[in-house]
Order: C-alpha cells, then sequence, then structure tokens
C-alpha cells in the first residue's frame, strides 16, 4: 500500500466517525488497572475503557473478525507489557510474558472468549507489578506481605502480624503505612476481599462459606466490607460481574 492510499484510508476512517481515546487516558485507565485499582460502570475510566472497545468493534484491525480481535489483543498485550515495566515489573519477565500471551492468543481466542484471555492477562500483569512493587520494599515488610498471603483464609490483624514478625505493632504499623501507603488493616481488608471476588468468581461456594472461609465471623459484616470496597454487594457482584467489559472481576 502507498502512503498516498494510506491518506486515503485514514480520511475515509475520520469522515466514518473513528475516534481514538488520547494517550493521557490510555495511561489513566492501563495504570489503574495495573494498579488494581476498583474501577465501576459509572468511572471515567470505564467509559475510556468502553470506547475503546466499540472502536474495536467498530473500526477492526482486519477484514475477518476473528482476525481482528486478535490483532487488537495483540496490541493491547504490547502496550500492557511496557506500562507494568514502567510500574515497577521485571522487565524480562513483562517481555516474556508478552510473547507468550501473543501465541495464546493466536491458538485459545475466538470470537466468544477473547474476553476471559484479556481479564486473564491483566490480571496477570496485575501480579506482576505487585510482585515487582514488593521487592522495593525493606524485609520487614516483605515477611509481613507474605504472611498475610500466606494466612489469607484466617483471622488476621496487626497484632497476628506482629507477633510473627517479633515486632511491636506501632512500629510495624508505621512501617507498614510509609513504605506501602496504605495500612496494614486496609492491606488485609483489600487482600480478603479480592480473594472472595476470586471465589465468587470462579467456585461453587455460597456467600457464607466465603465469609467463613476468609475468617469473617459475621456474614453482615463481610457483606459491609465488600460493599465498601467494591459498591456493590457479595450478591449482586455474582449478579453483575460478567456484564463489566473487558475484566470480568469488576
Amino acid at each position: 500500500m502507498s502512503r498516498k492510499q494510506a491518506e486515503e484510508a485514514v480520511k475515509h476512517m475520520l469522515i466514518s466517525g473513528y475516534g481514538h481515546y488520547s494517550r493521557a487516558d490510555e495511561h489513566k485507565v492501563i495504570t489503574a488497572f495495573l494498579q488494581g485499582s476498583q474501577i465501576q460502570p459509572t468511572d471515567v475510566l470505564m467509559k475510556d475503557l468502553q470506547f475503546s472497545v466499540d472502536a474495536m468493534n467498530d473500526f477492526p484491525l482486519a477484514v475477518q473478525p476473528l482476525r481482528g480481535i486478535k490483532n487488537s489483543l495483540i496490541c493491547l498485550v504490547a502496550v500492557i507489557c511496557r506500562y507494568a515495566a514502567d510500574l515497577g515489573a521485571d522487565d524480562e519477565r513483562c517481555y516474556a510474558l508478552s510473547d507468550y500471551y501473543i501465541n495464546e492468543i493466536e491458538t485459545r481466542v475466538d470470537k466468544n472468549n477473547w474476553n476471559e484471555v484479556f481479564s486473564e492477562i491483566i490480571n496477570h500483569y496485575i501480579k506482576l507489578v505487585g510482585l515487582g512493587r514488593e521487592g522495593k520494599y525493606s524485609l520487614t515488610i516483605r515477611r509481613a506481605i507474605n504472611f498475610i498471603n500466606q494466612h489469607i483464609y484466617e483471622a488476621c490483624s496487626l497484632k497476628d502480624v506482629s507477633l510473627a514478625l517479633k515486632v511491636h505493632p506501632n512500629y510495624l504499623s508505621a512501617l507498614f503505612k510509609t513504605e506501602t501507603g496504605v495500612s496494614l488493616s486496609h492491606y488485609i481488608r483489600d487482600k480478603k476481599i479480592s480473594e472472595a471476588k476470586n471465589l465468587l468468581r470462579d467456585t461453587d461456594y455460597s456467600i457464607s462459606e466465603i465469609s467463613e472461609m476468609l475468617g469473617y465471623n459475621s456474614l453482615s459484616y463481610f457483606s459491609k466490607v465488600f460493599h465498601q470496597i467494591c459498591s456493590c454487594s457479595p450478591k449482586e457482584y455474582l449478579t453483575n460481574h460478567n456484564l463489566f467489559i473487558p475484566l470480568k472481576d469488576n
């Protein structure tokens, strides 16, 4: 294709209503996802994301629909890979994972499961970003995070963590907030609710069973905390999460 043909094609796309979110919007959306932010359907970021999904449908990157979906996902993986590295994820792991998923897209994606594959990719890069950030913490905070992750299915508090690490609760609390930017109690809360979402989405456990599994003594308190984080009840999450594009867990 010549330069003139390319310019004519671009002109036709613009006349047909083609639009693209700005780099600033792209930065906000992808950075928010990779940092694990909870984005609700009413958020501006979700509207920007929906715009990109609509653009993918209205202006596919290939004539054949499935090829267009795959090309779009491959482009997204390339972008997400670089953002993850910029946010602190290990460079080599980011690029190796990118190559892996590009090949997986070619073999696994069909017109019905692209949303599921995209969710898997995003969640994998979120974990890489989290690991990269944890590597920057002091030994005490890394040990605290490891303890929390290992005891996510138990009642876990600042007192429990400080006893396990043999440090004073006030010292641990102040250090954790300084290094991570969140309080230790909020970190535990967020981790538990994140795991609750995984269990709601991927298992057949009831809400009350999940509440008990995660160390909550009261189902009503669990539901209250869940609503504070997700802006919906566990029951509403079960009903609605598959409707939120493109991530399954929003």
